[in-house]
């Protein structure tokens, strides 16, 4: 993974302070049009994955792929490294890092989807993100620290290094933060849809689109929040957009050409749903939150 521009020239053009005054001033516009915070939201987690893309220092590594990858789309990045021919000759610890990177960075986008649109809402809803997150975290530091028994022998001269393609070199690509912010703007006027026109409930559908973009749902869940009766609705809607997430990916595990140890992945992201409901609603219990 190259820069094709290093961070000091970008700083010495005007495009970069162009983009940042451009954020700035959707910021502004959104703290008096509510429904429009996504917007800068979207193009804030676009300049953060800019600024790791050049500032980390493991910069080759696959996993930093995986990781800034997954702001963006974490079901692209299966869909890539789990199927893409120019990732079969990666090492299989290699694969299931990246995945578990990608998986990382869609939580703590979702973590900032929930603080940046929620208002006043208590600690604990913040509880099934993080809880999985620390989990996830967990396997991560456990499968780095574990040496690869029978590394996969490249073949053809592939060092299992090929890029994914989701990353740029452009502080704010504006094209991307549109189509996604429509994308969500048009997931809450389709589960309003759903609601009025068949007969699916609200939370059948949330689990339903779950299954494909767990970020985008949950920010147009978090732009309605205000219309639920009870915040543990809402907390409801938490627990199946992450089932909706743990189903979709176990899914694309099982069916990836490149994945061969495909059982204990599945289990681990599986059961730190479980864990994360369970500890998360015993938690908030417990504190009397709901």
């Amino acid at each position: 993974m190259r820069h094709r521009t290093p961070l000091a020239t970008h700083f010495r053009d005007k495009h970069i302070w162009l983009d940042m005054g451009l954020l700035a001033l959707l910021c502004v516009v959104a703290s008096y049009i509510p429904v429009l915070k996504i917007v800068p939201l979207v193009a804030g987690l676009e300049l953060f994955s800019f600024f790791c893309f050049h500032l980390v220092p493991v910069r080759g590594r696959f996993q930093l792929q995986g990781f800034l990858g997954g702001f963006i789309s974490s079901t692209a990045v299966y869909l890539q490294v789990l199927n893409d021919k120019k990732f079969a000759a990666t090492r299989e610890r290699d694969i299931q890092l990246t995945l578990l990177f990608a998986l990382c960075a869609m939580l703590i986008e979702c973590l900032m989807i929930v603080w940046f649109l929620s208002g006043t809402l208590a600690w604990t809803y913040y509880l099934p993100f993080l809880i999985q997150l620390l989990l996830i975290i967990c396997v991560i530091v456990f499968l780095s620290g574990q040496k690869e028994q029978s590394p996969q022998i490249e073949e053809h001269g592939n060092t299992g290094m090929a890029e994914i393609e989701l990353l740029n070199d452009h502080p704010i690509l504006w094209k991307n933060v549109i189509k996604l912010s429509m994308l969500i703007f048009i997931l809450v006027y389709g589960m309003h849809v759903i609601g009025s026109e068949l007969p699916l409930s609200r939370n059948a559908s949330i689990l339903l689109i779950s299954l494909f973009e767990a970020h985008a749902v949950l920010a147009s869940v978090m732009t309605e929040q205000s219309l639920y009766v009870k915040q543990t609705d809402l907390l409801t809607q938490f627990y199946l957009i992450l089932f909706g997430n743990a189903l979709s990916k176990s899914f694309l595990m099982c069916k990836g050409r490149n994945l061969r140890n495909k059982a204990w992945l599945i289990a681990v992201l599986l059961m730190s749903f479980v864990v994360s409901l369970a500890a998360s609603f015993a938690i908030g219990a417990a504190v009397g939150s709901w």
